[in-house]
């Protein structure tokens, strides 16, 4: 971002740090700077320009910003300028940037200070000169891929100067870009992203943690994942044996040798099955092919969960994929032992899609399975496997993708007896 920008207090945690972040006071998984920051003002010069950028959110109406000598001042639901006429603002997660240029004319002092409050800041970058269209692209870039705040119609660019991702080129899936990466140019290092502007989705490396940095995944320098949407309803439509969403995105691997493999996926269960019905989810992938492959999600409290998904795998070509969700009913044919018996509680299916299976081959010890006792399921390696287990009512607790060079499945429950 420049030589010139001053680092005042590190934005990213500690582990320990980010263990005392309320739930409620995160931003895309990242905790605020409040308390951070001794001084509640910038005392800086009035003949020199200077550049002011800030990320904020809060539900209350509530001052960010103020420079009480020439009567300008930010709040989050308007911008005053010292005129008659105030620009009102959206109250919602944000970025906000004020440029100034330089005041030569000394009035009560030589001098400025812009007073802040620091409740709900969740990061400020301050530099002592007028930025210049690219540089502040870059930090808005910056910002925006680690607080999940889209920037809408703009281009994004690395602390290289290099355009990372372009809406003219995603015509069709311009709208809400959220993302992952690194950058060490400016210290970004997302691992786990959800849009500010419509908490549906949630895509993280490896796993979705509480905090961002709570996350054990890694990327390379330069490396971006970035996905953004076709702005249709987030509504479900019959389109034979599936209720699919309306909705579609487009998730974009950007950088040499970029992970496209191993991510978790994390939806809002409200949205997908309001009345909580007992029917299957599922993640409709879209391959450059032409292909669809579909994968299925298990309910966890509020949420669906996709686990271990493969975007693109070694045999799939391109950087790009589109996907949707949707559900279905329940089958009543899942592959269940004859030893399992109506008050087992729980049930375990081995679920390979289209493809036959000998059960004499697949095994489970101990069986029955006690509350808390490790198990393991036997099995002959195969492609596309999927271990599913269901309770009595037929509601799926878990899914796991099975390694196709793999010939057993370990696990434990949390409730009681399963047979297969």
């Amino acid at each position: 971002m420049g030589s010139d920008a001053q680092l005042w207090e590190k934005a990213t945690p500690t582990l320990r740090e980010a263990a005392k972040c309320k739930d409620e006071n995160l931003l895309n998984f990242h905790c605020g700077i409040k308390d951070k920051i001794l001084k509640k003002y910038i005392k800086y010069s009035k003949n020199k320009s200077h550049t002011l950028t800030v990320v904020h959110r809060s539900k209350d109406d509530e001052l960010i910003w103020e420079n009480t000598e020439k009567k300008i001042s930010l709040e989050n639901n308007s911008y005053k300028t010292g005129r008659e006429k105030n620009i009102e603002i959206r109250k919602e997660p944000s970025i906000f940037s004020f440029l100034a240029t330089a005041d030569p004319a000394h009035e009560k002092s030589d001098s400025l200070k812009i007073k802040f409050e620091d409740q709900n800041l969740y990061e400020m970058i301050f530099l002592p000169r007028k930025a210049k269209s690219l540089d502040l692209n870059k930090i808005h870039s910056y910002l925006s891929i680690k607080y999940g705040i889209s920037l809408e119609k703009t281009k994004y660019y690395s602390s290289d100067g290099k355009i990372i991702w372009d809406p003219e080129k995603h015509k069709e899936f311009k709208y809400k870009p959220t993302g992952l990466g690194r950058d060490n140019g400016n210290d970004l290092y997302q691992k786990q992203s959800s849009n500010q502007a419509d908490l549906f989705l949630t895509i993280g490396k490896n796993s979705i943690e509480r905090t961002n940095v709570e996350n054990q995944a890694t990327f390379d320098n330069n490396q971006f994942v970035i996905w953004s949407d076709d702005n249709k309803e987030l509504a479900l439509k019959n389109d034979g044996e599936f209720d699919v969403l309306q909705k579609n995105w487009e998730i974009n691997f950007i950088g040499n040798k970029v992970p496209k493999t191993d991510y978790r996926i994390r939806v809002l269960k409200e949205k997908m099955n309001p009345a909580s019905l007992p029917i299957a989810y599922w993640m409709f992938l879209k391959k450059p092919d032409g292909s669809t492959q579909k994968i299925q999600g298990a309910e966890a409290e509020k949420y669906i969960i996709f686990n271990k998904v493969d975007f693109l795998n070694e045999f799939d070509s391109g950087d790009t994929v589109h996907f949707t969700f949707a559900v279905s009913p329940l089958k009543d044919s899942k592959i269940r032992g004859a030893n399992q018996n109506q008050n087992s509680g729980t049930g375990l299916s081995a679920n390979n899609s289209e493809l036959s299976l000998d059960l004499t081959k697949i095994n489970l010890y101990p069986n029955p399975v006690k509350k808390g006792q490790t198990f393991t399921v036997t099995f002959p390696p195969m492609e596309d496997l999927v271990i599913s287990i269901y309770d009595g009512t037929g509601r799926l607790l878990k899914m796991e993708n099975v390694d196709r060079k793999s010939n057993h499945y370990t696990n434990e429950l949390d409730v009681q007896s399963a047979y297969i």
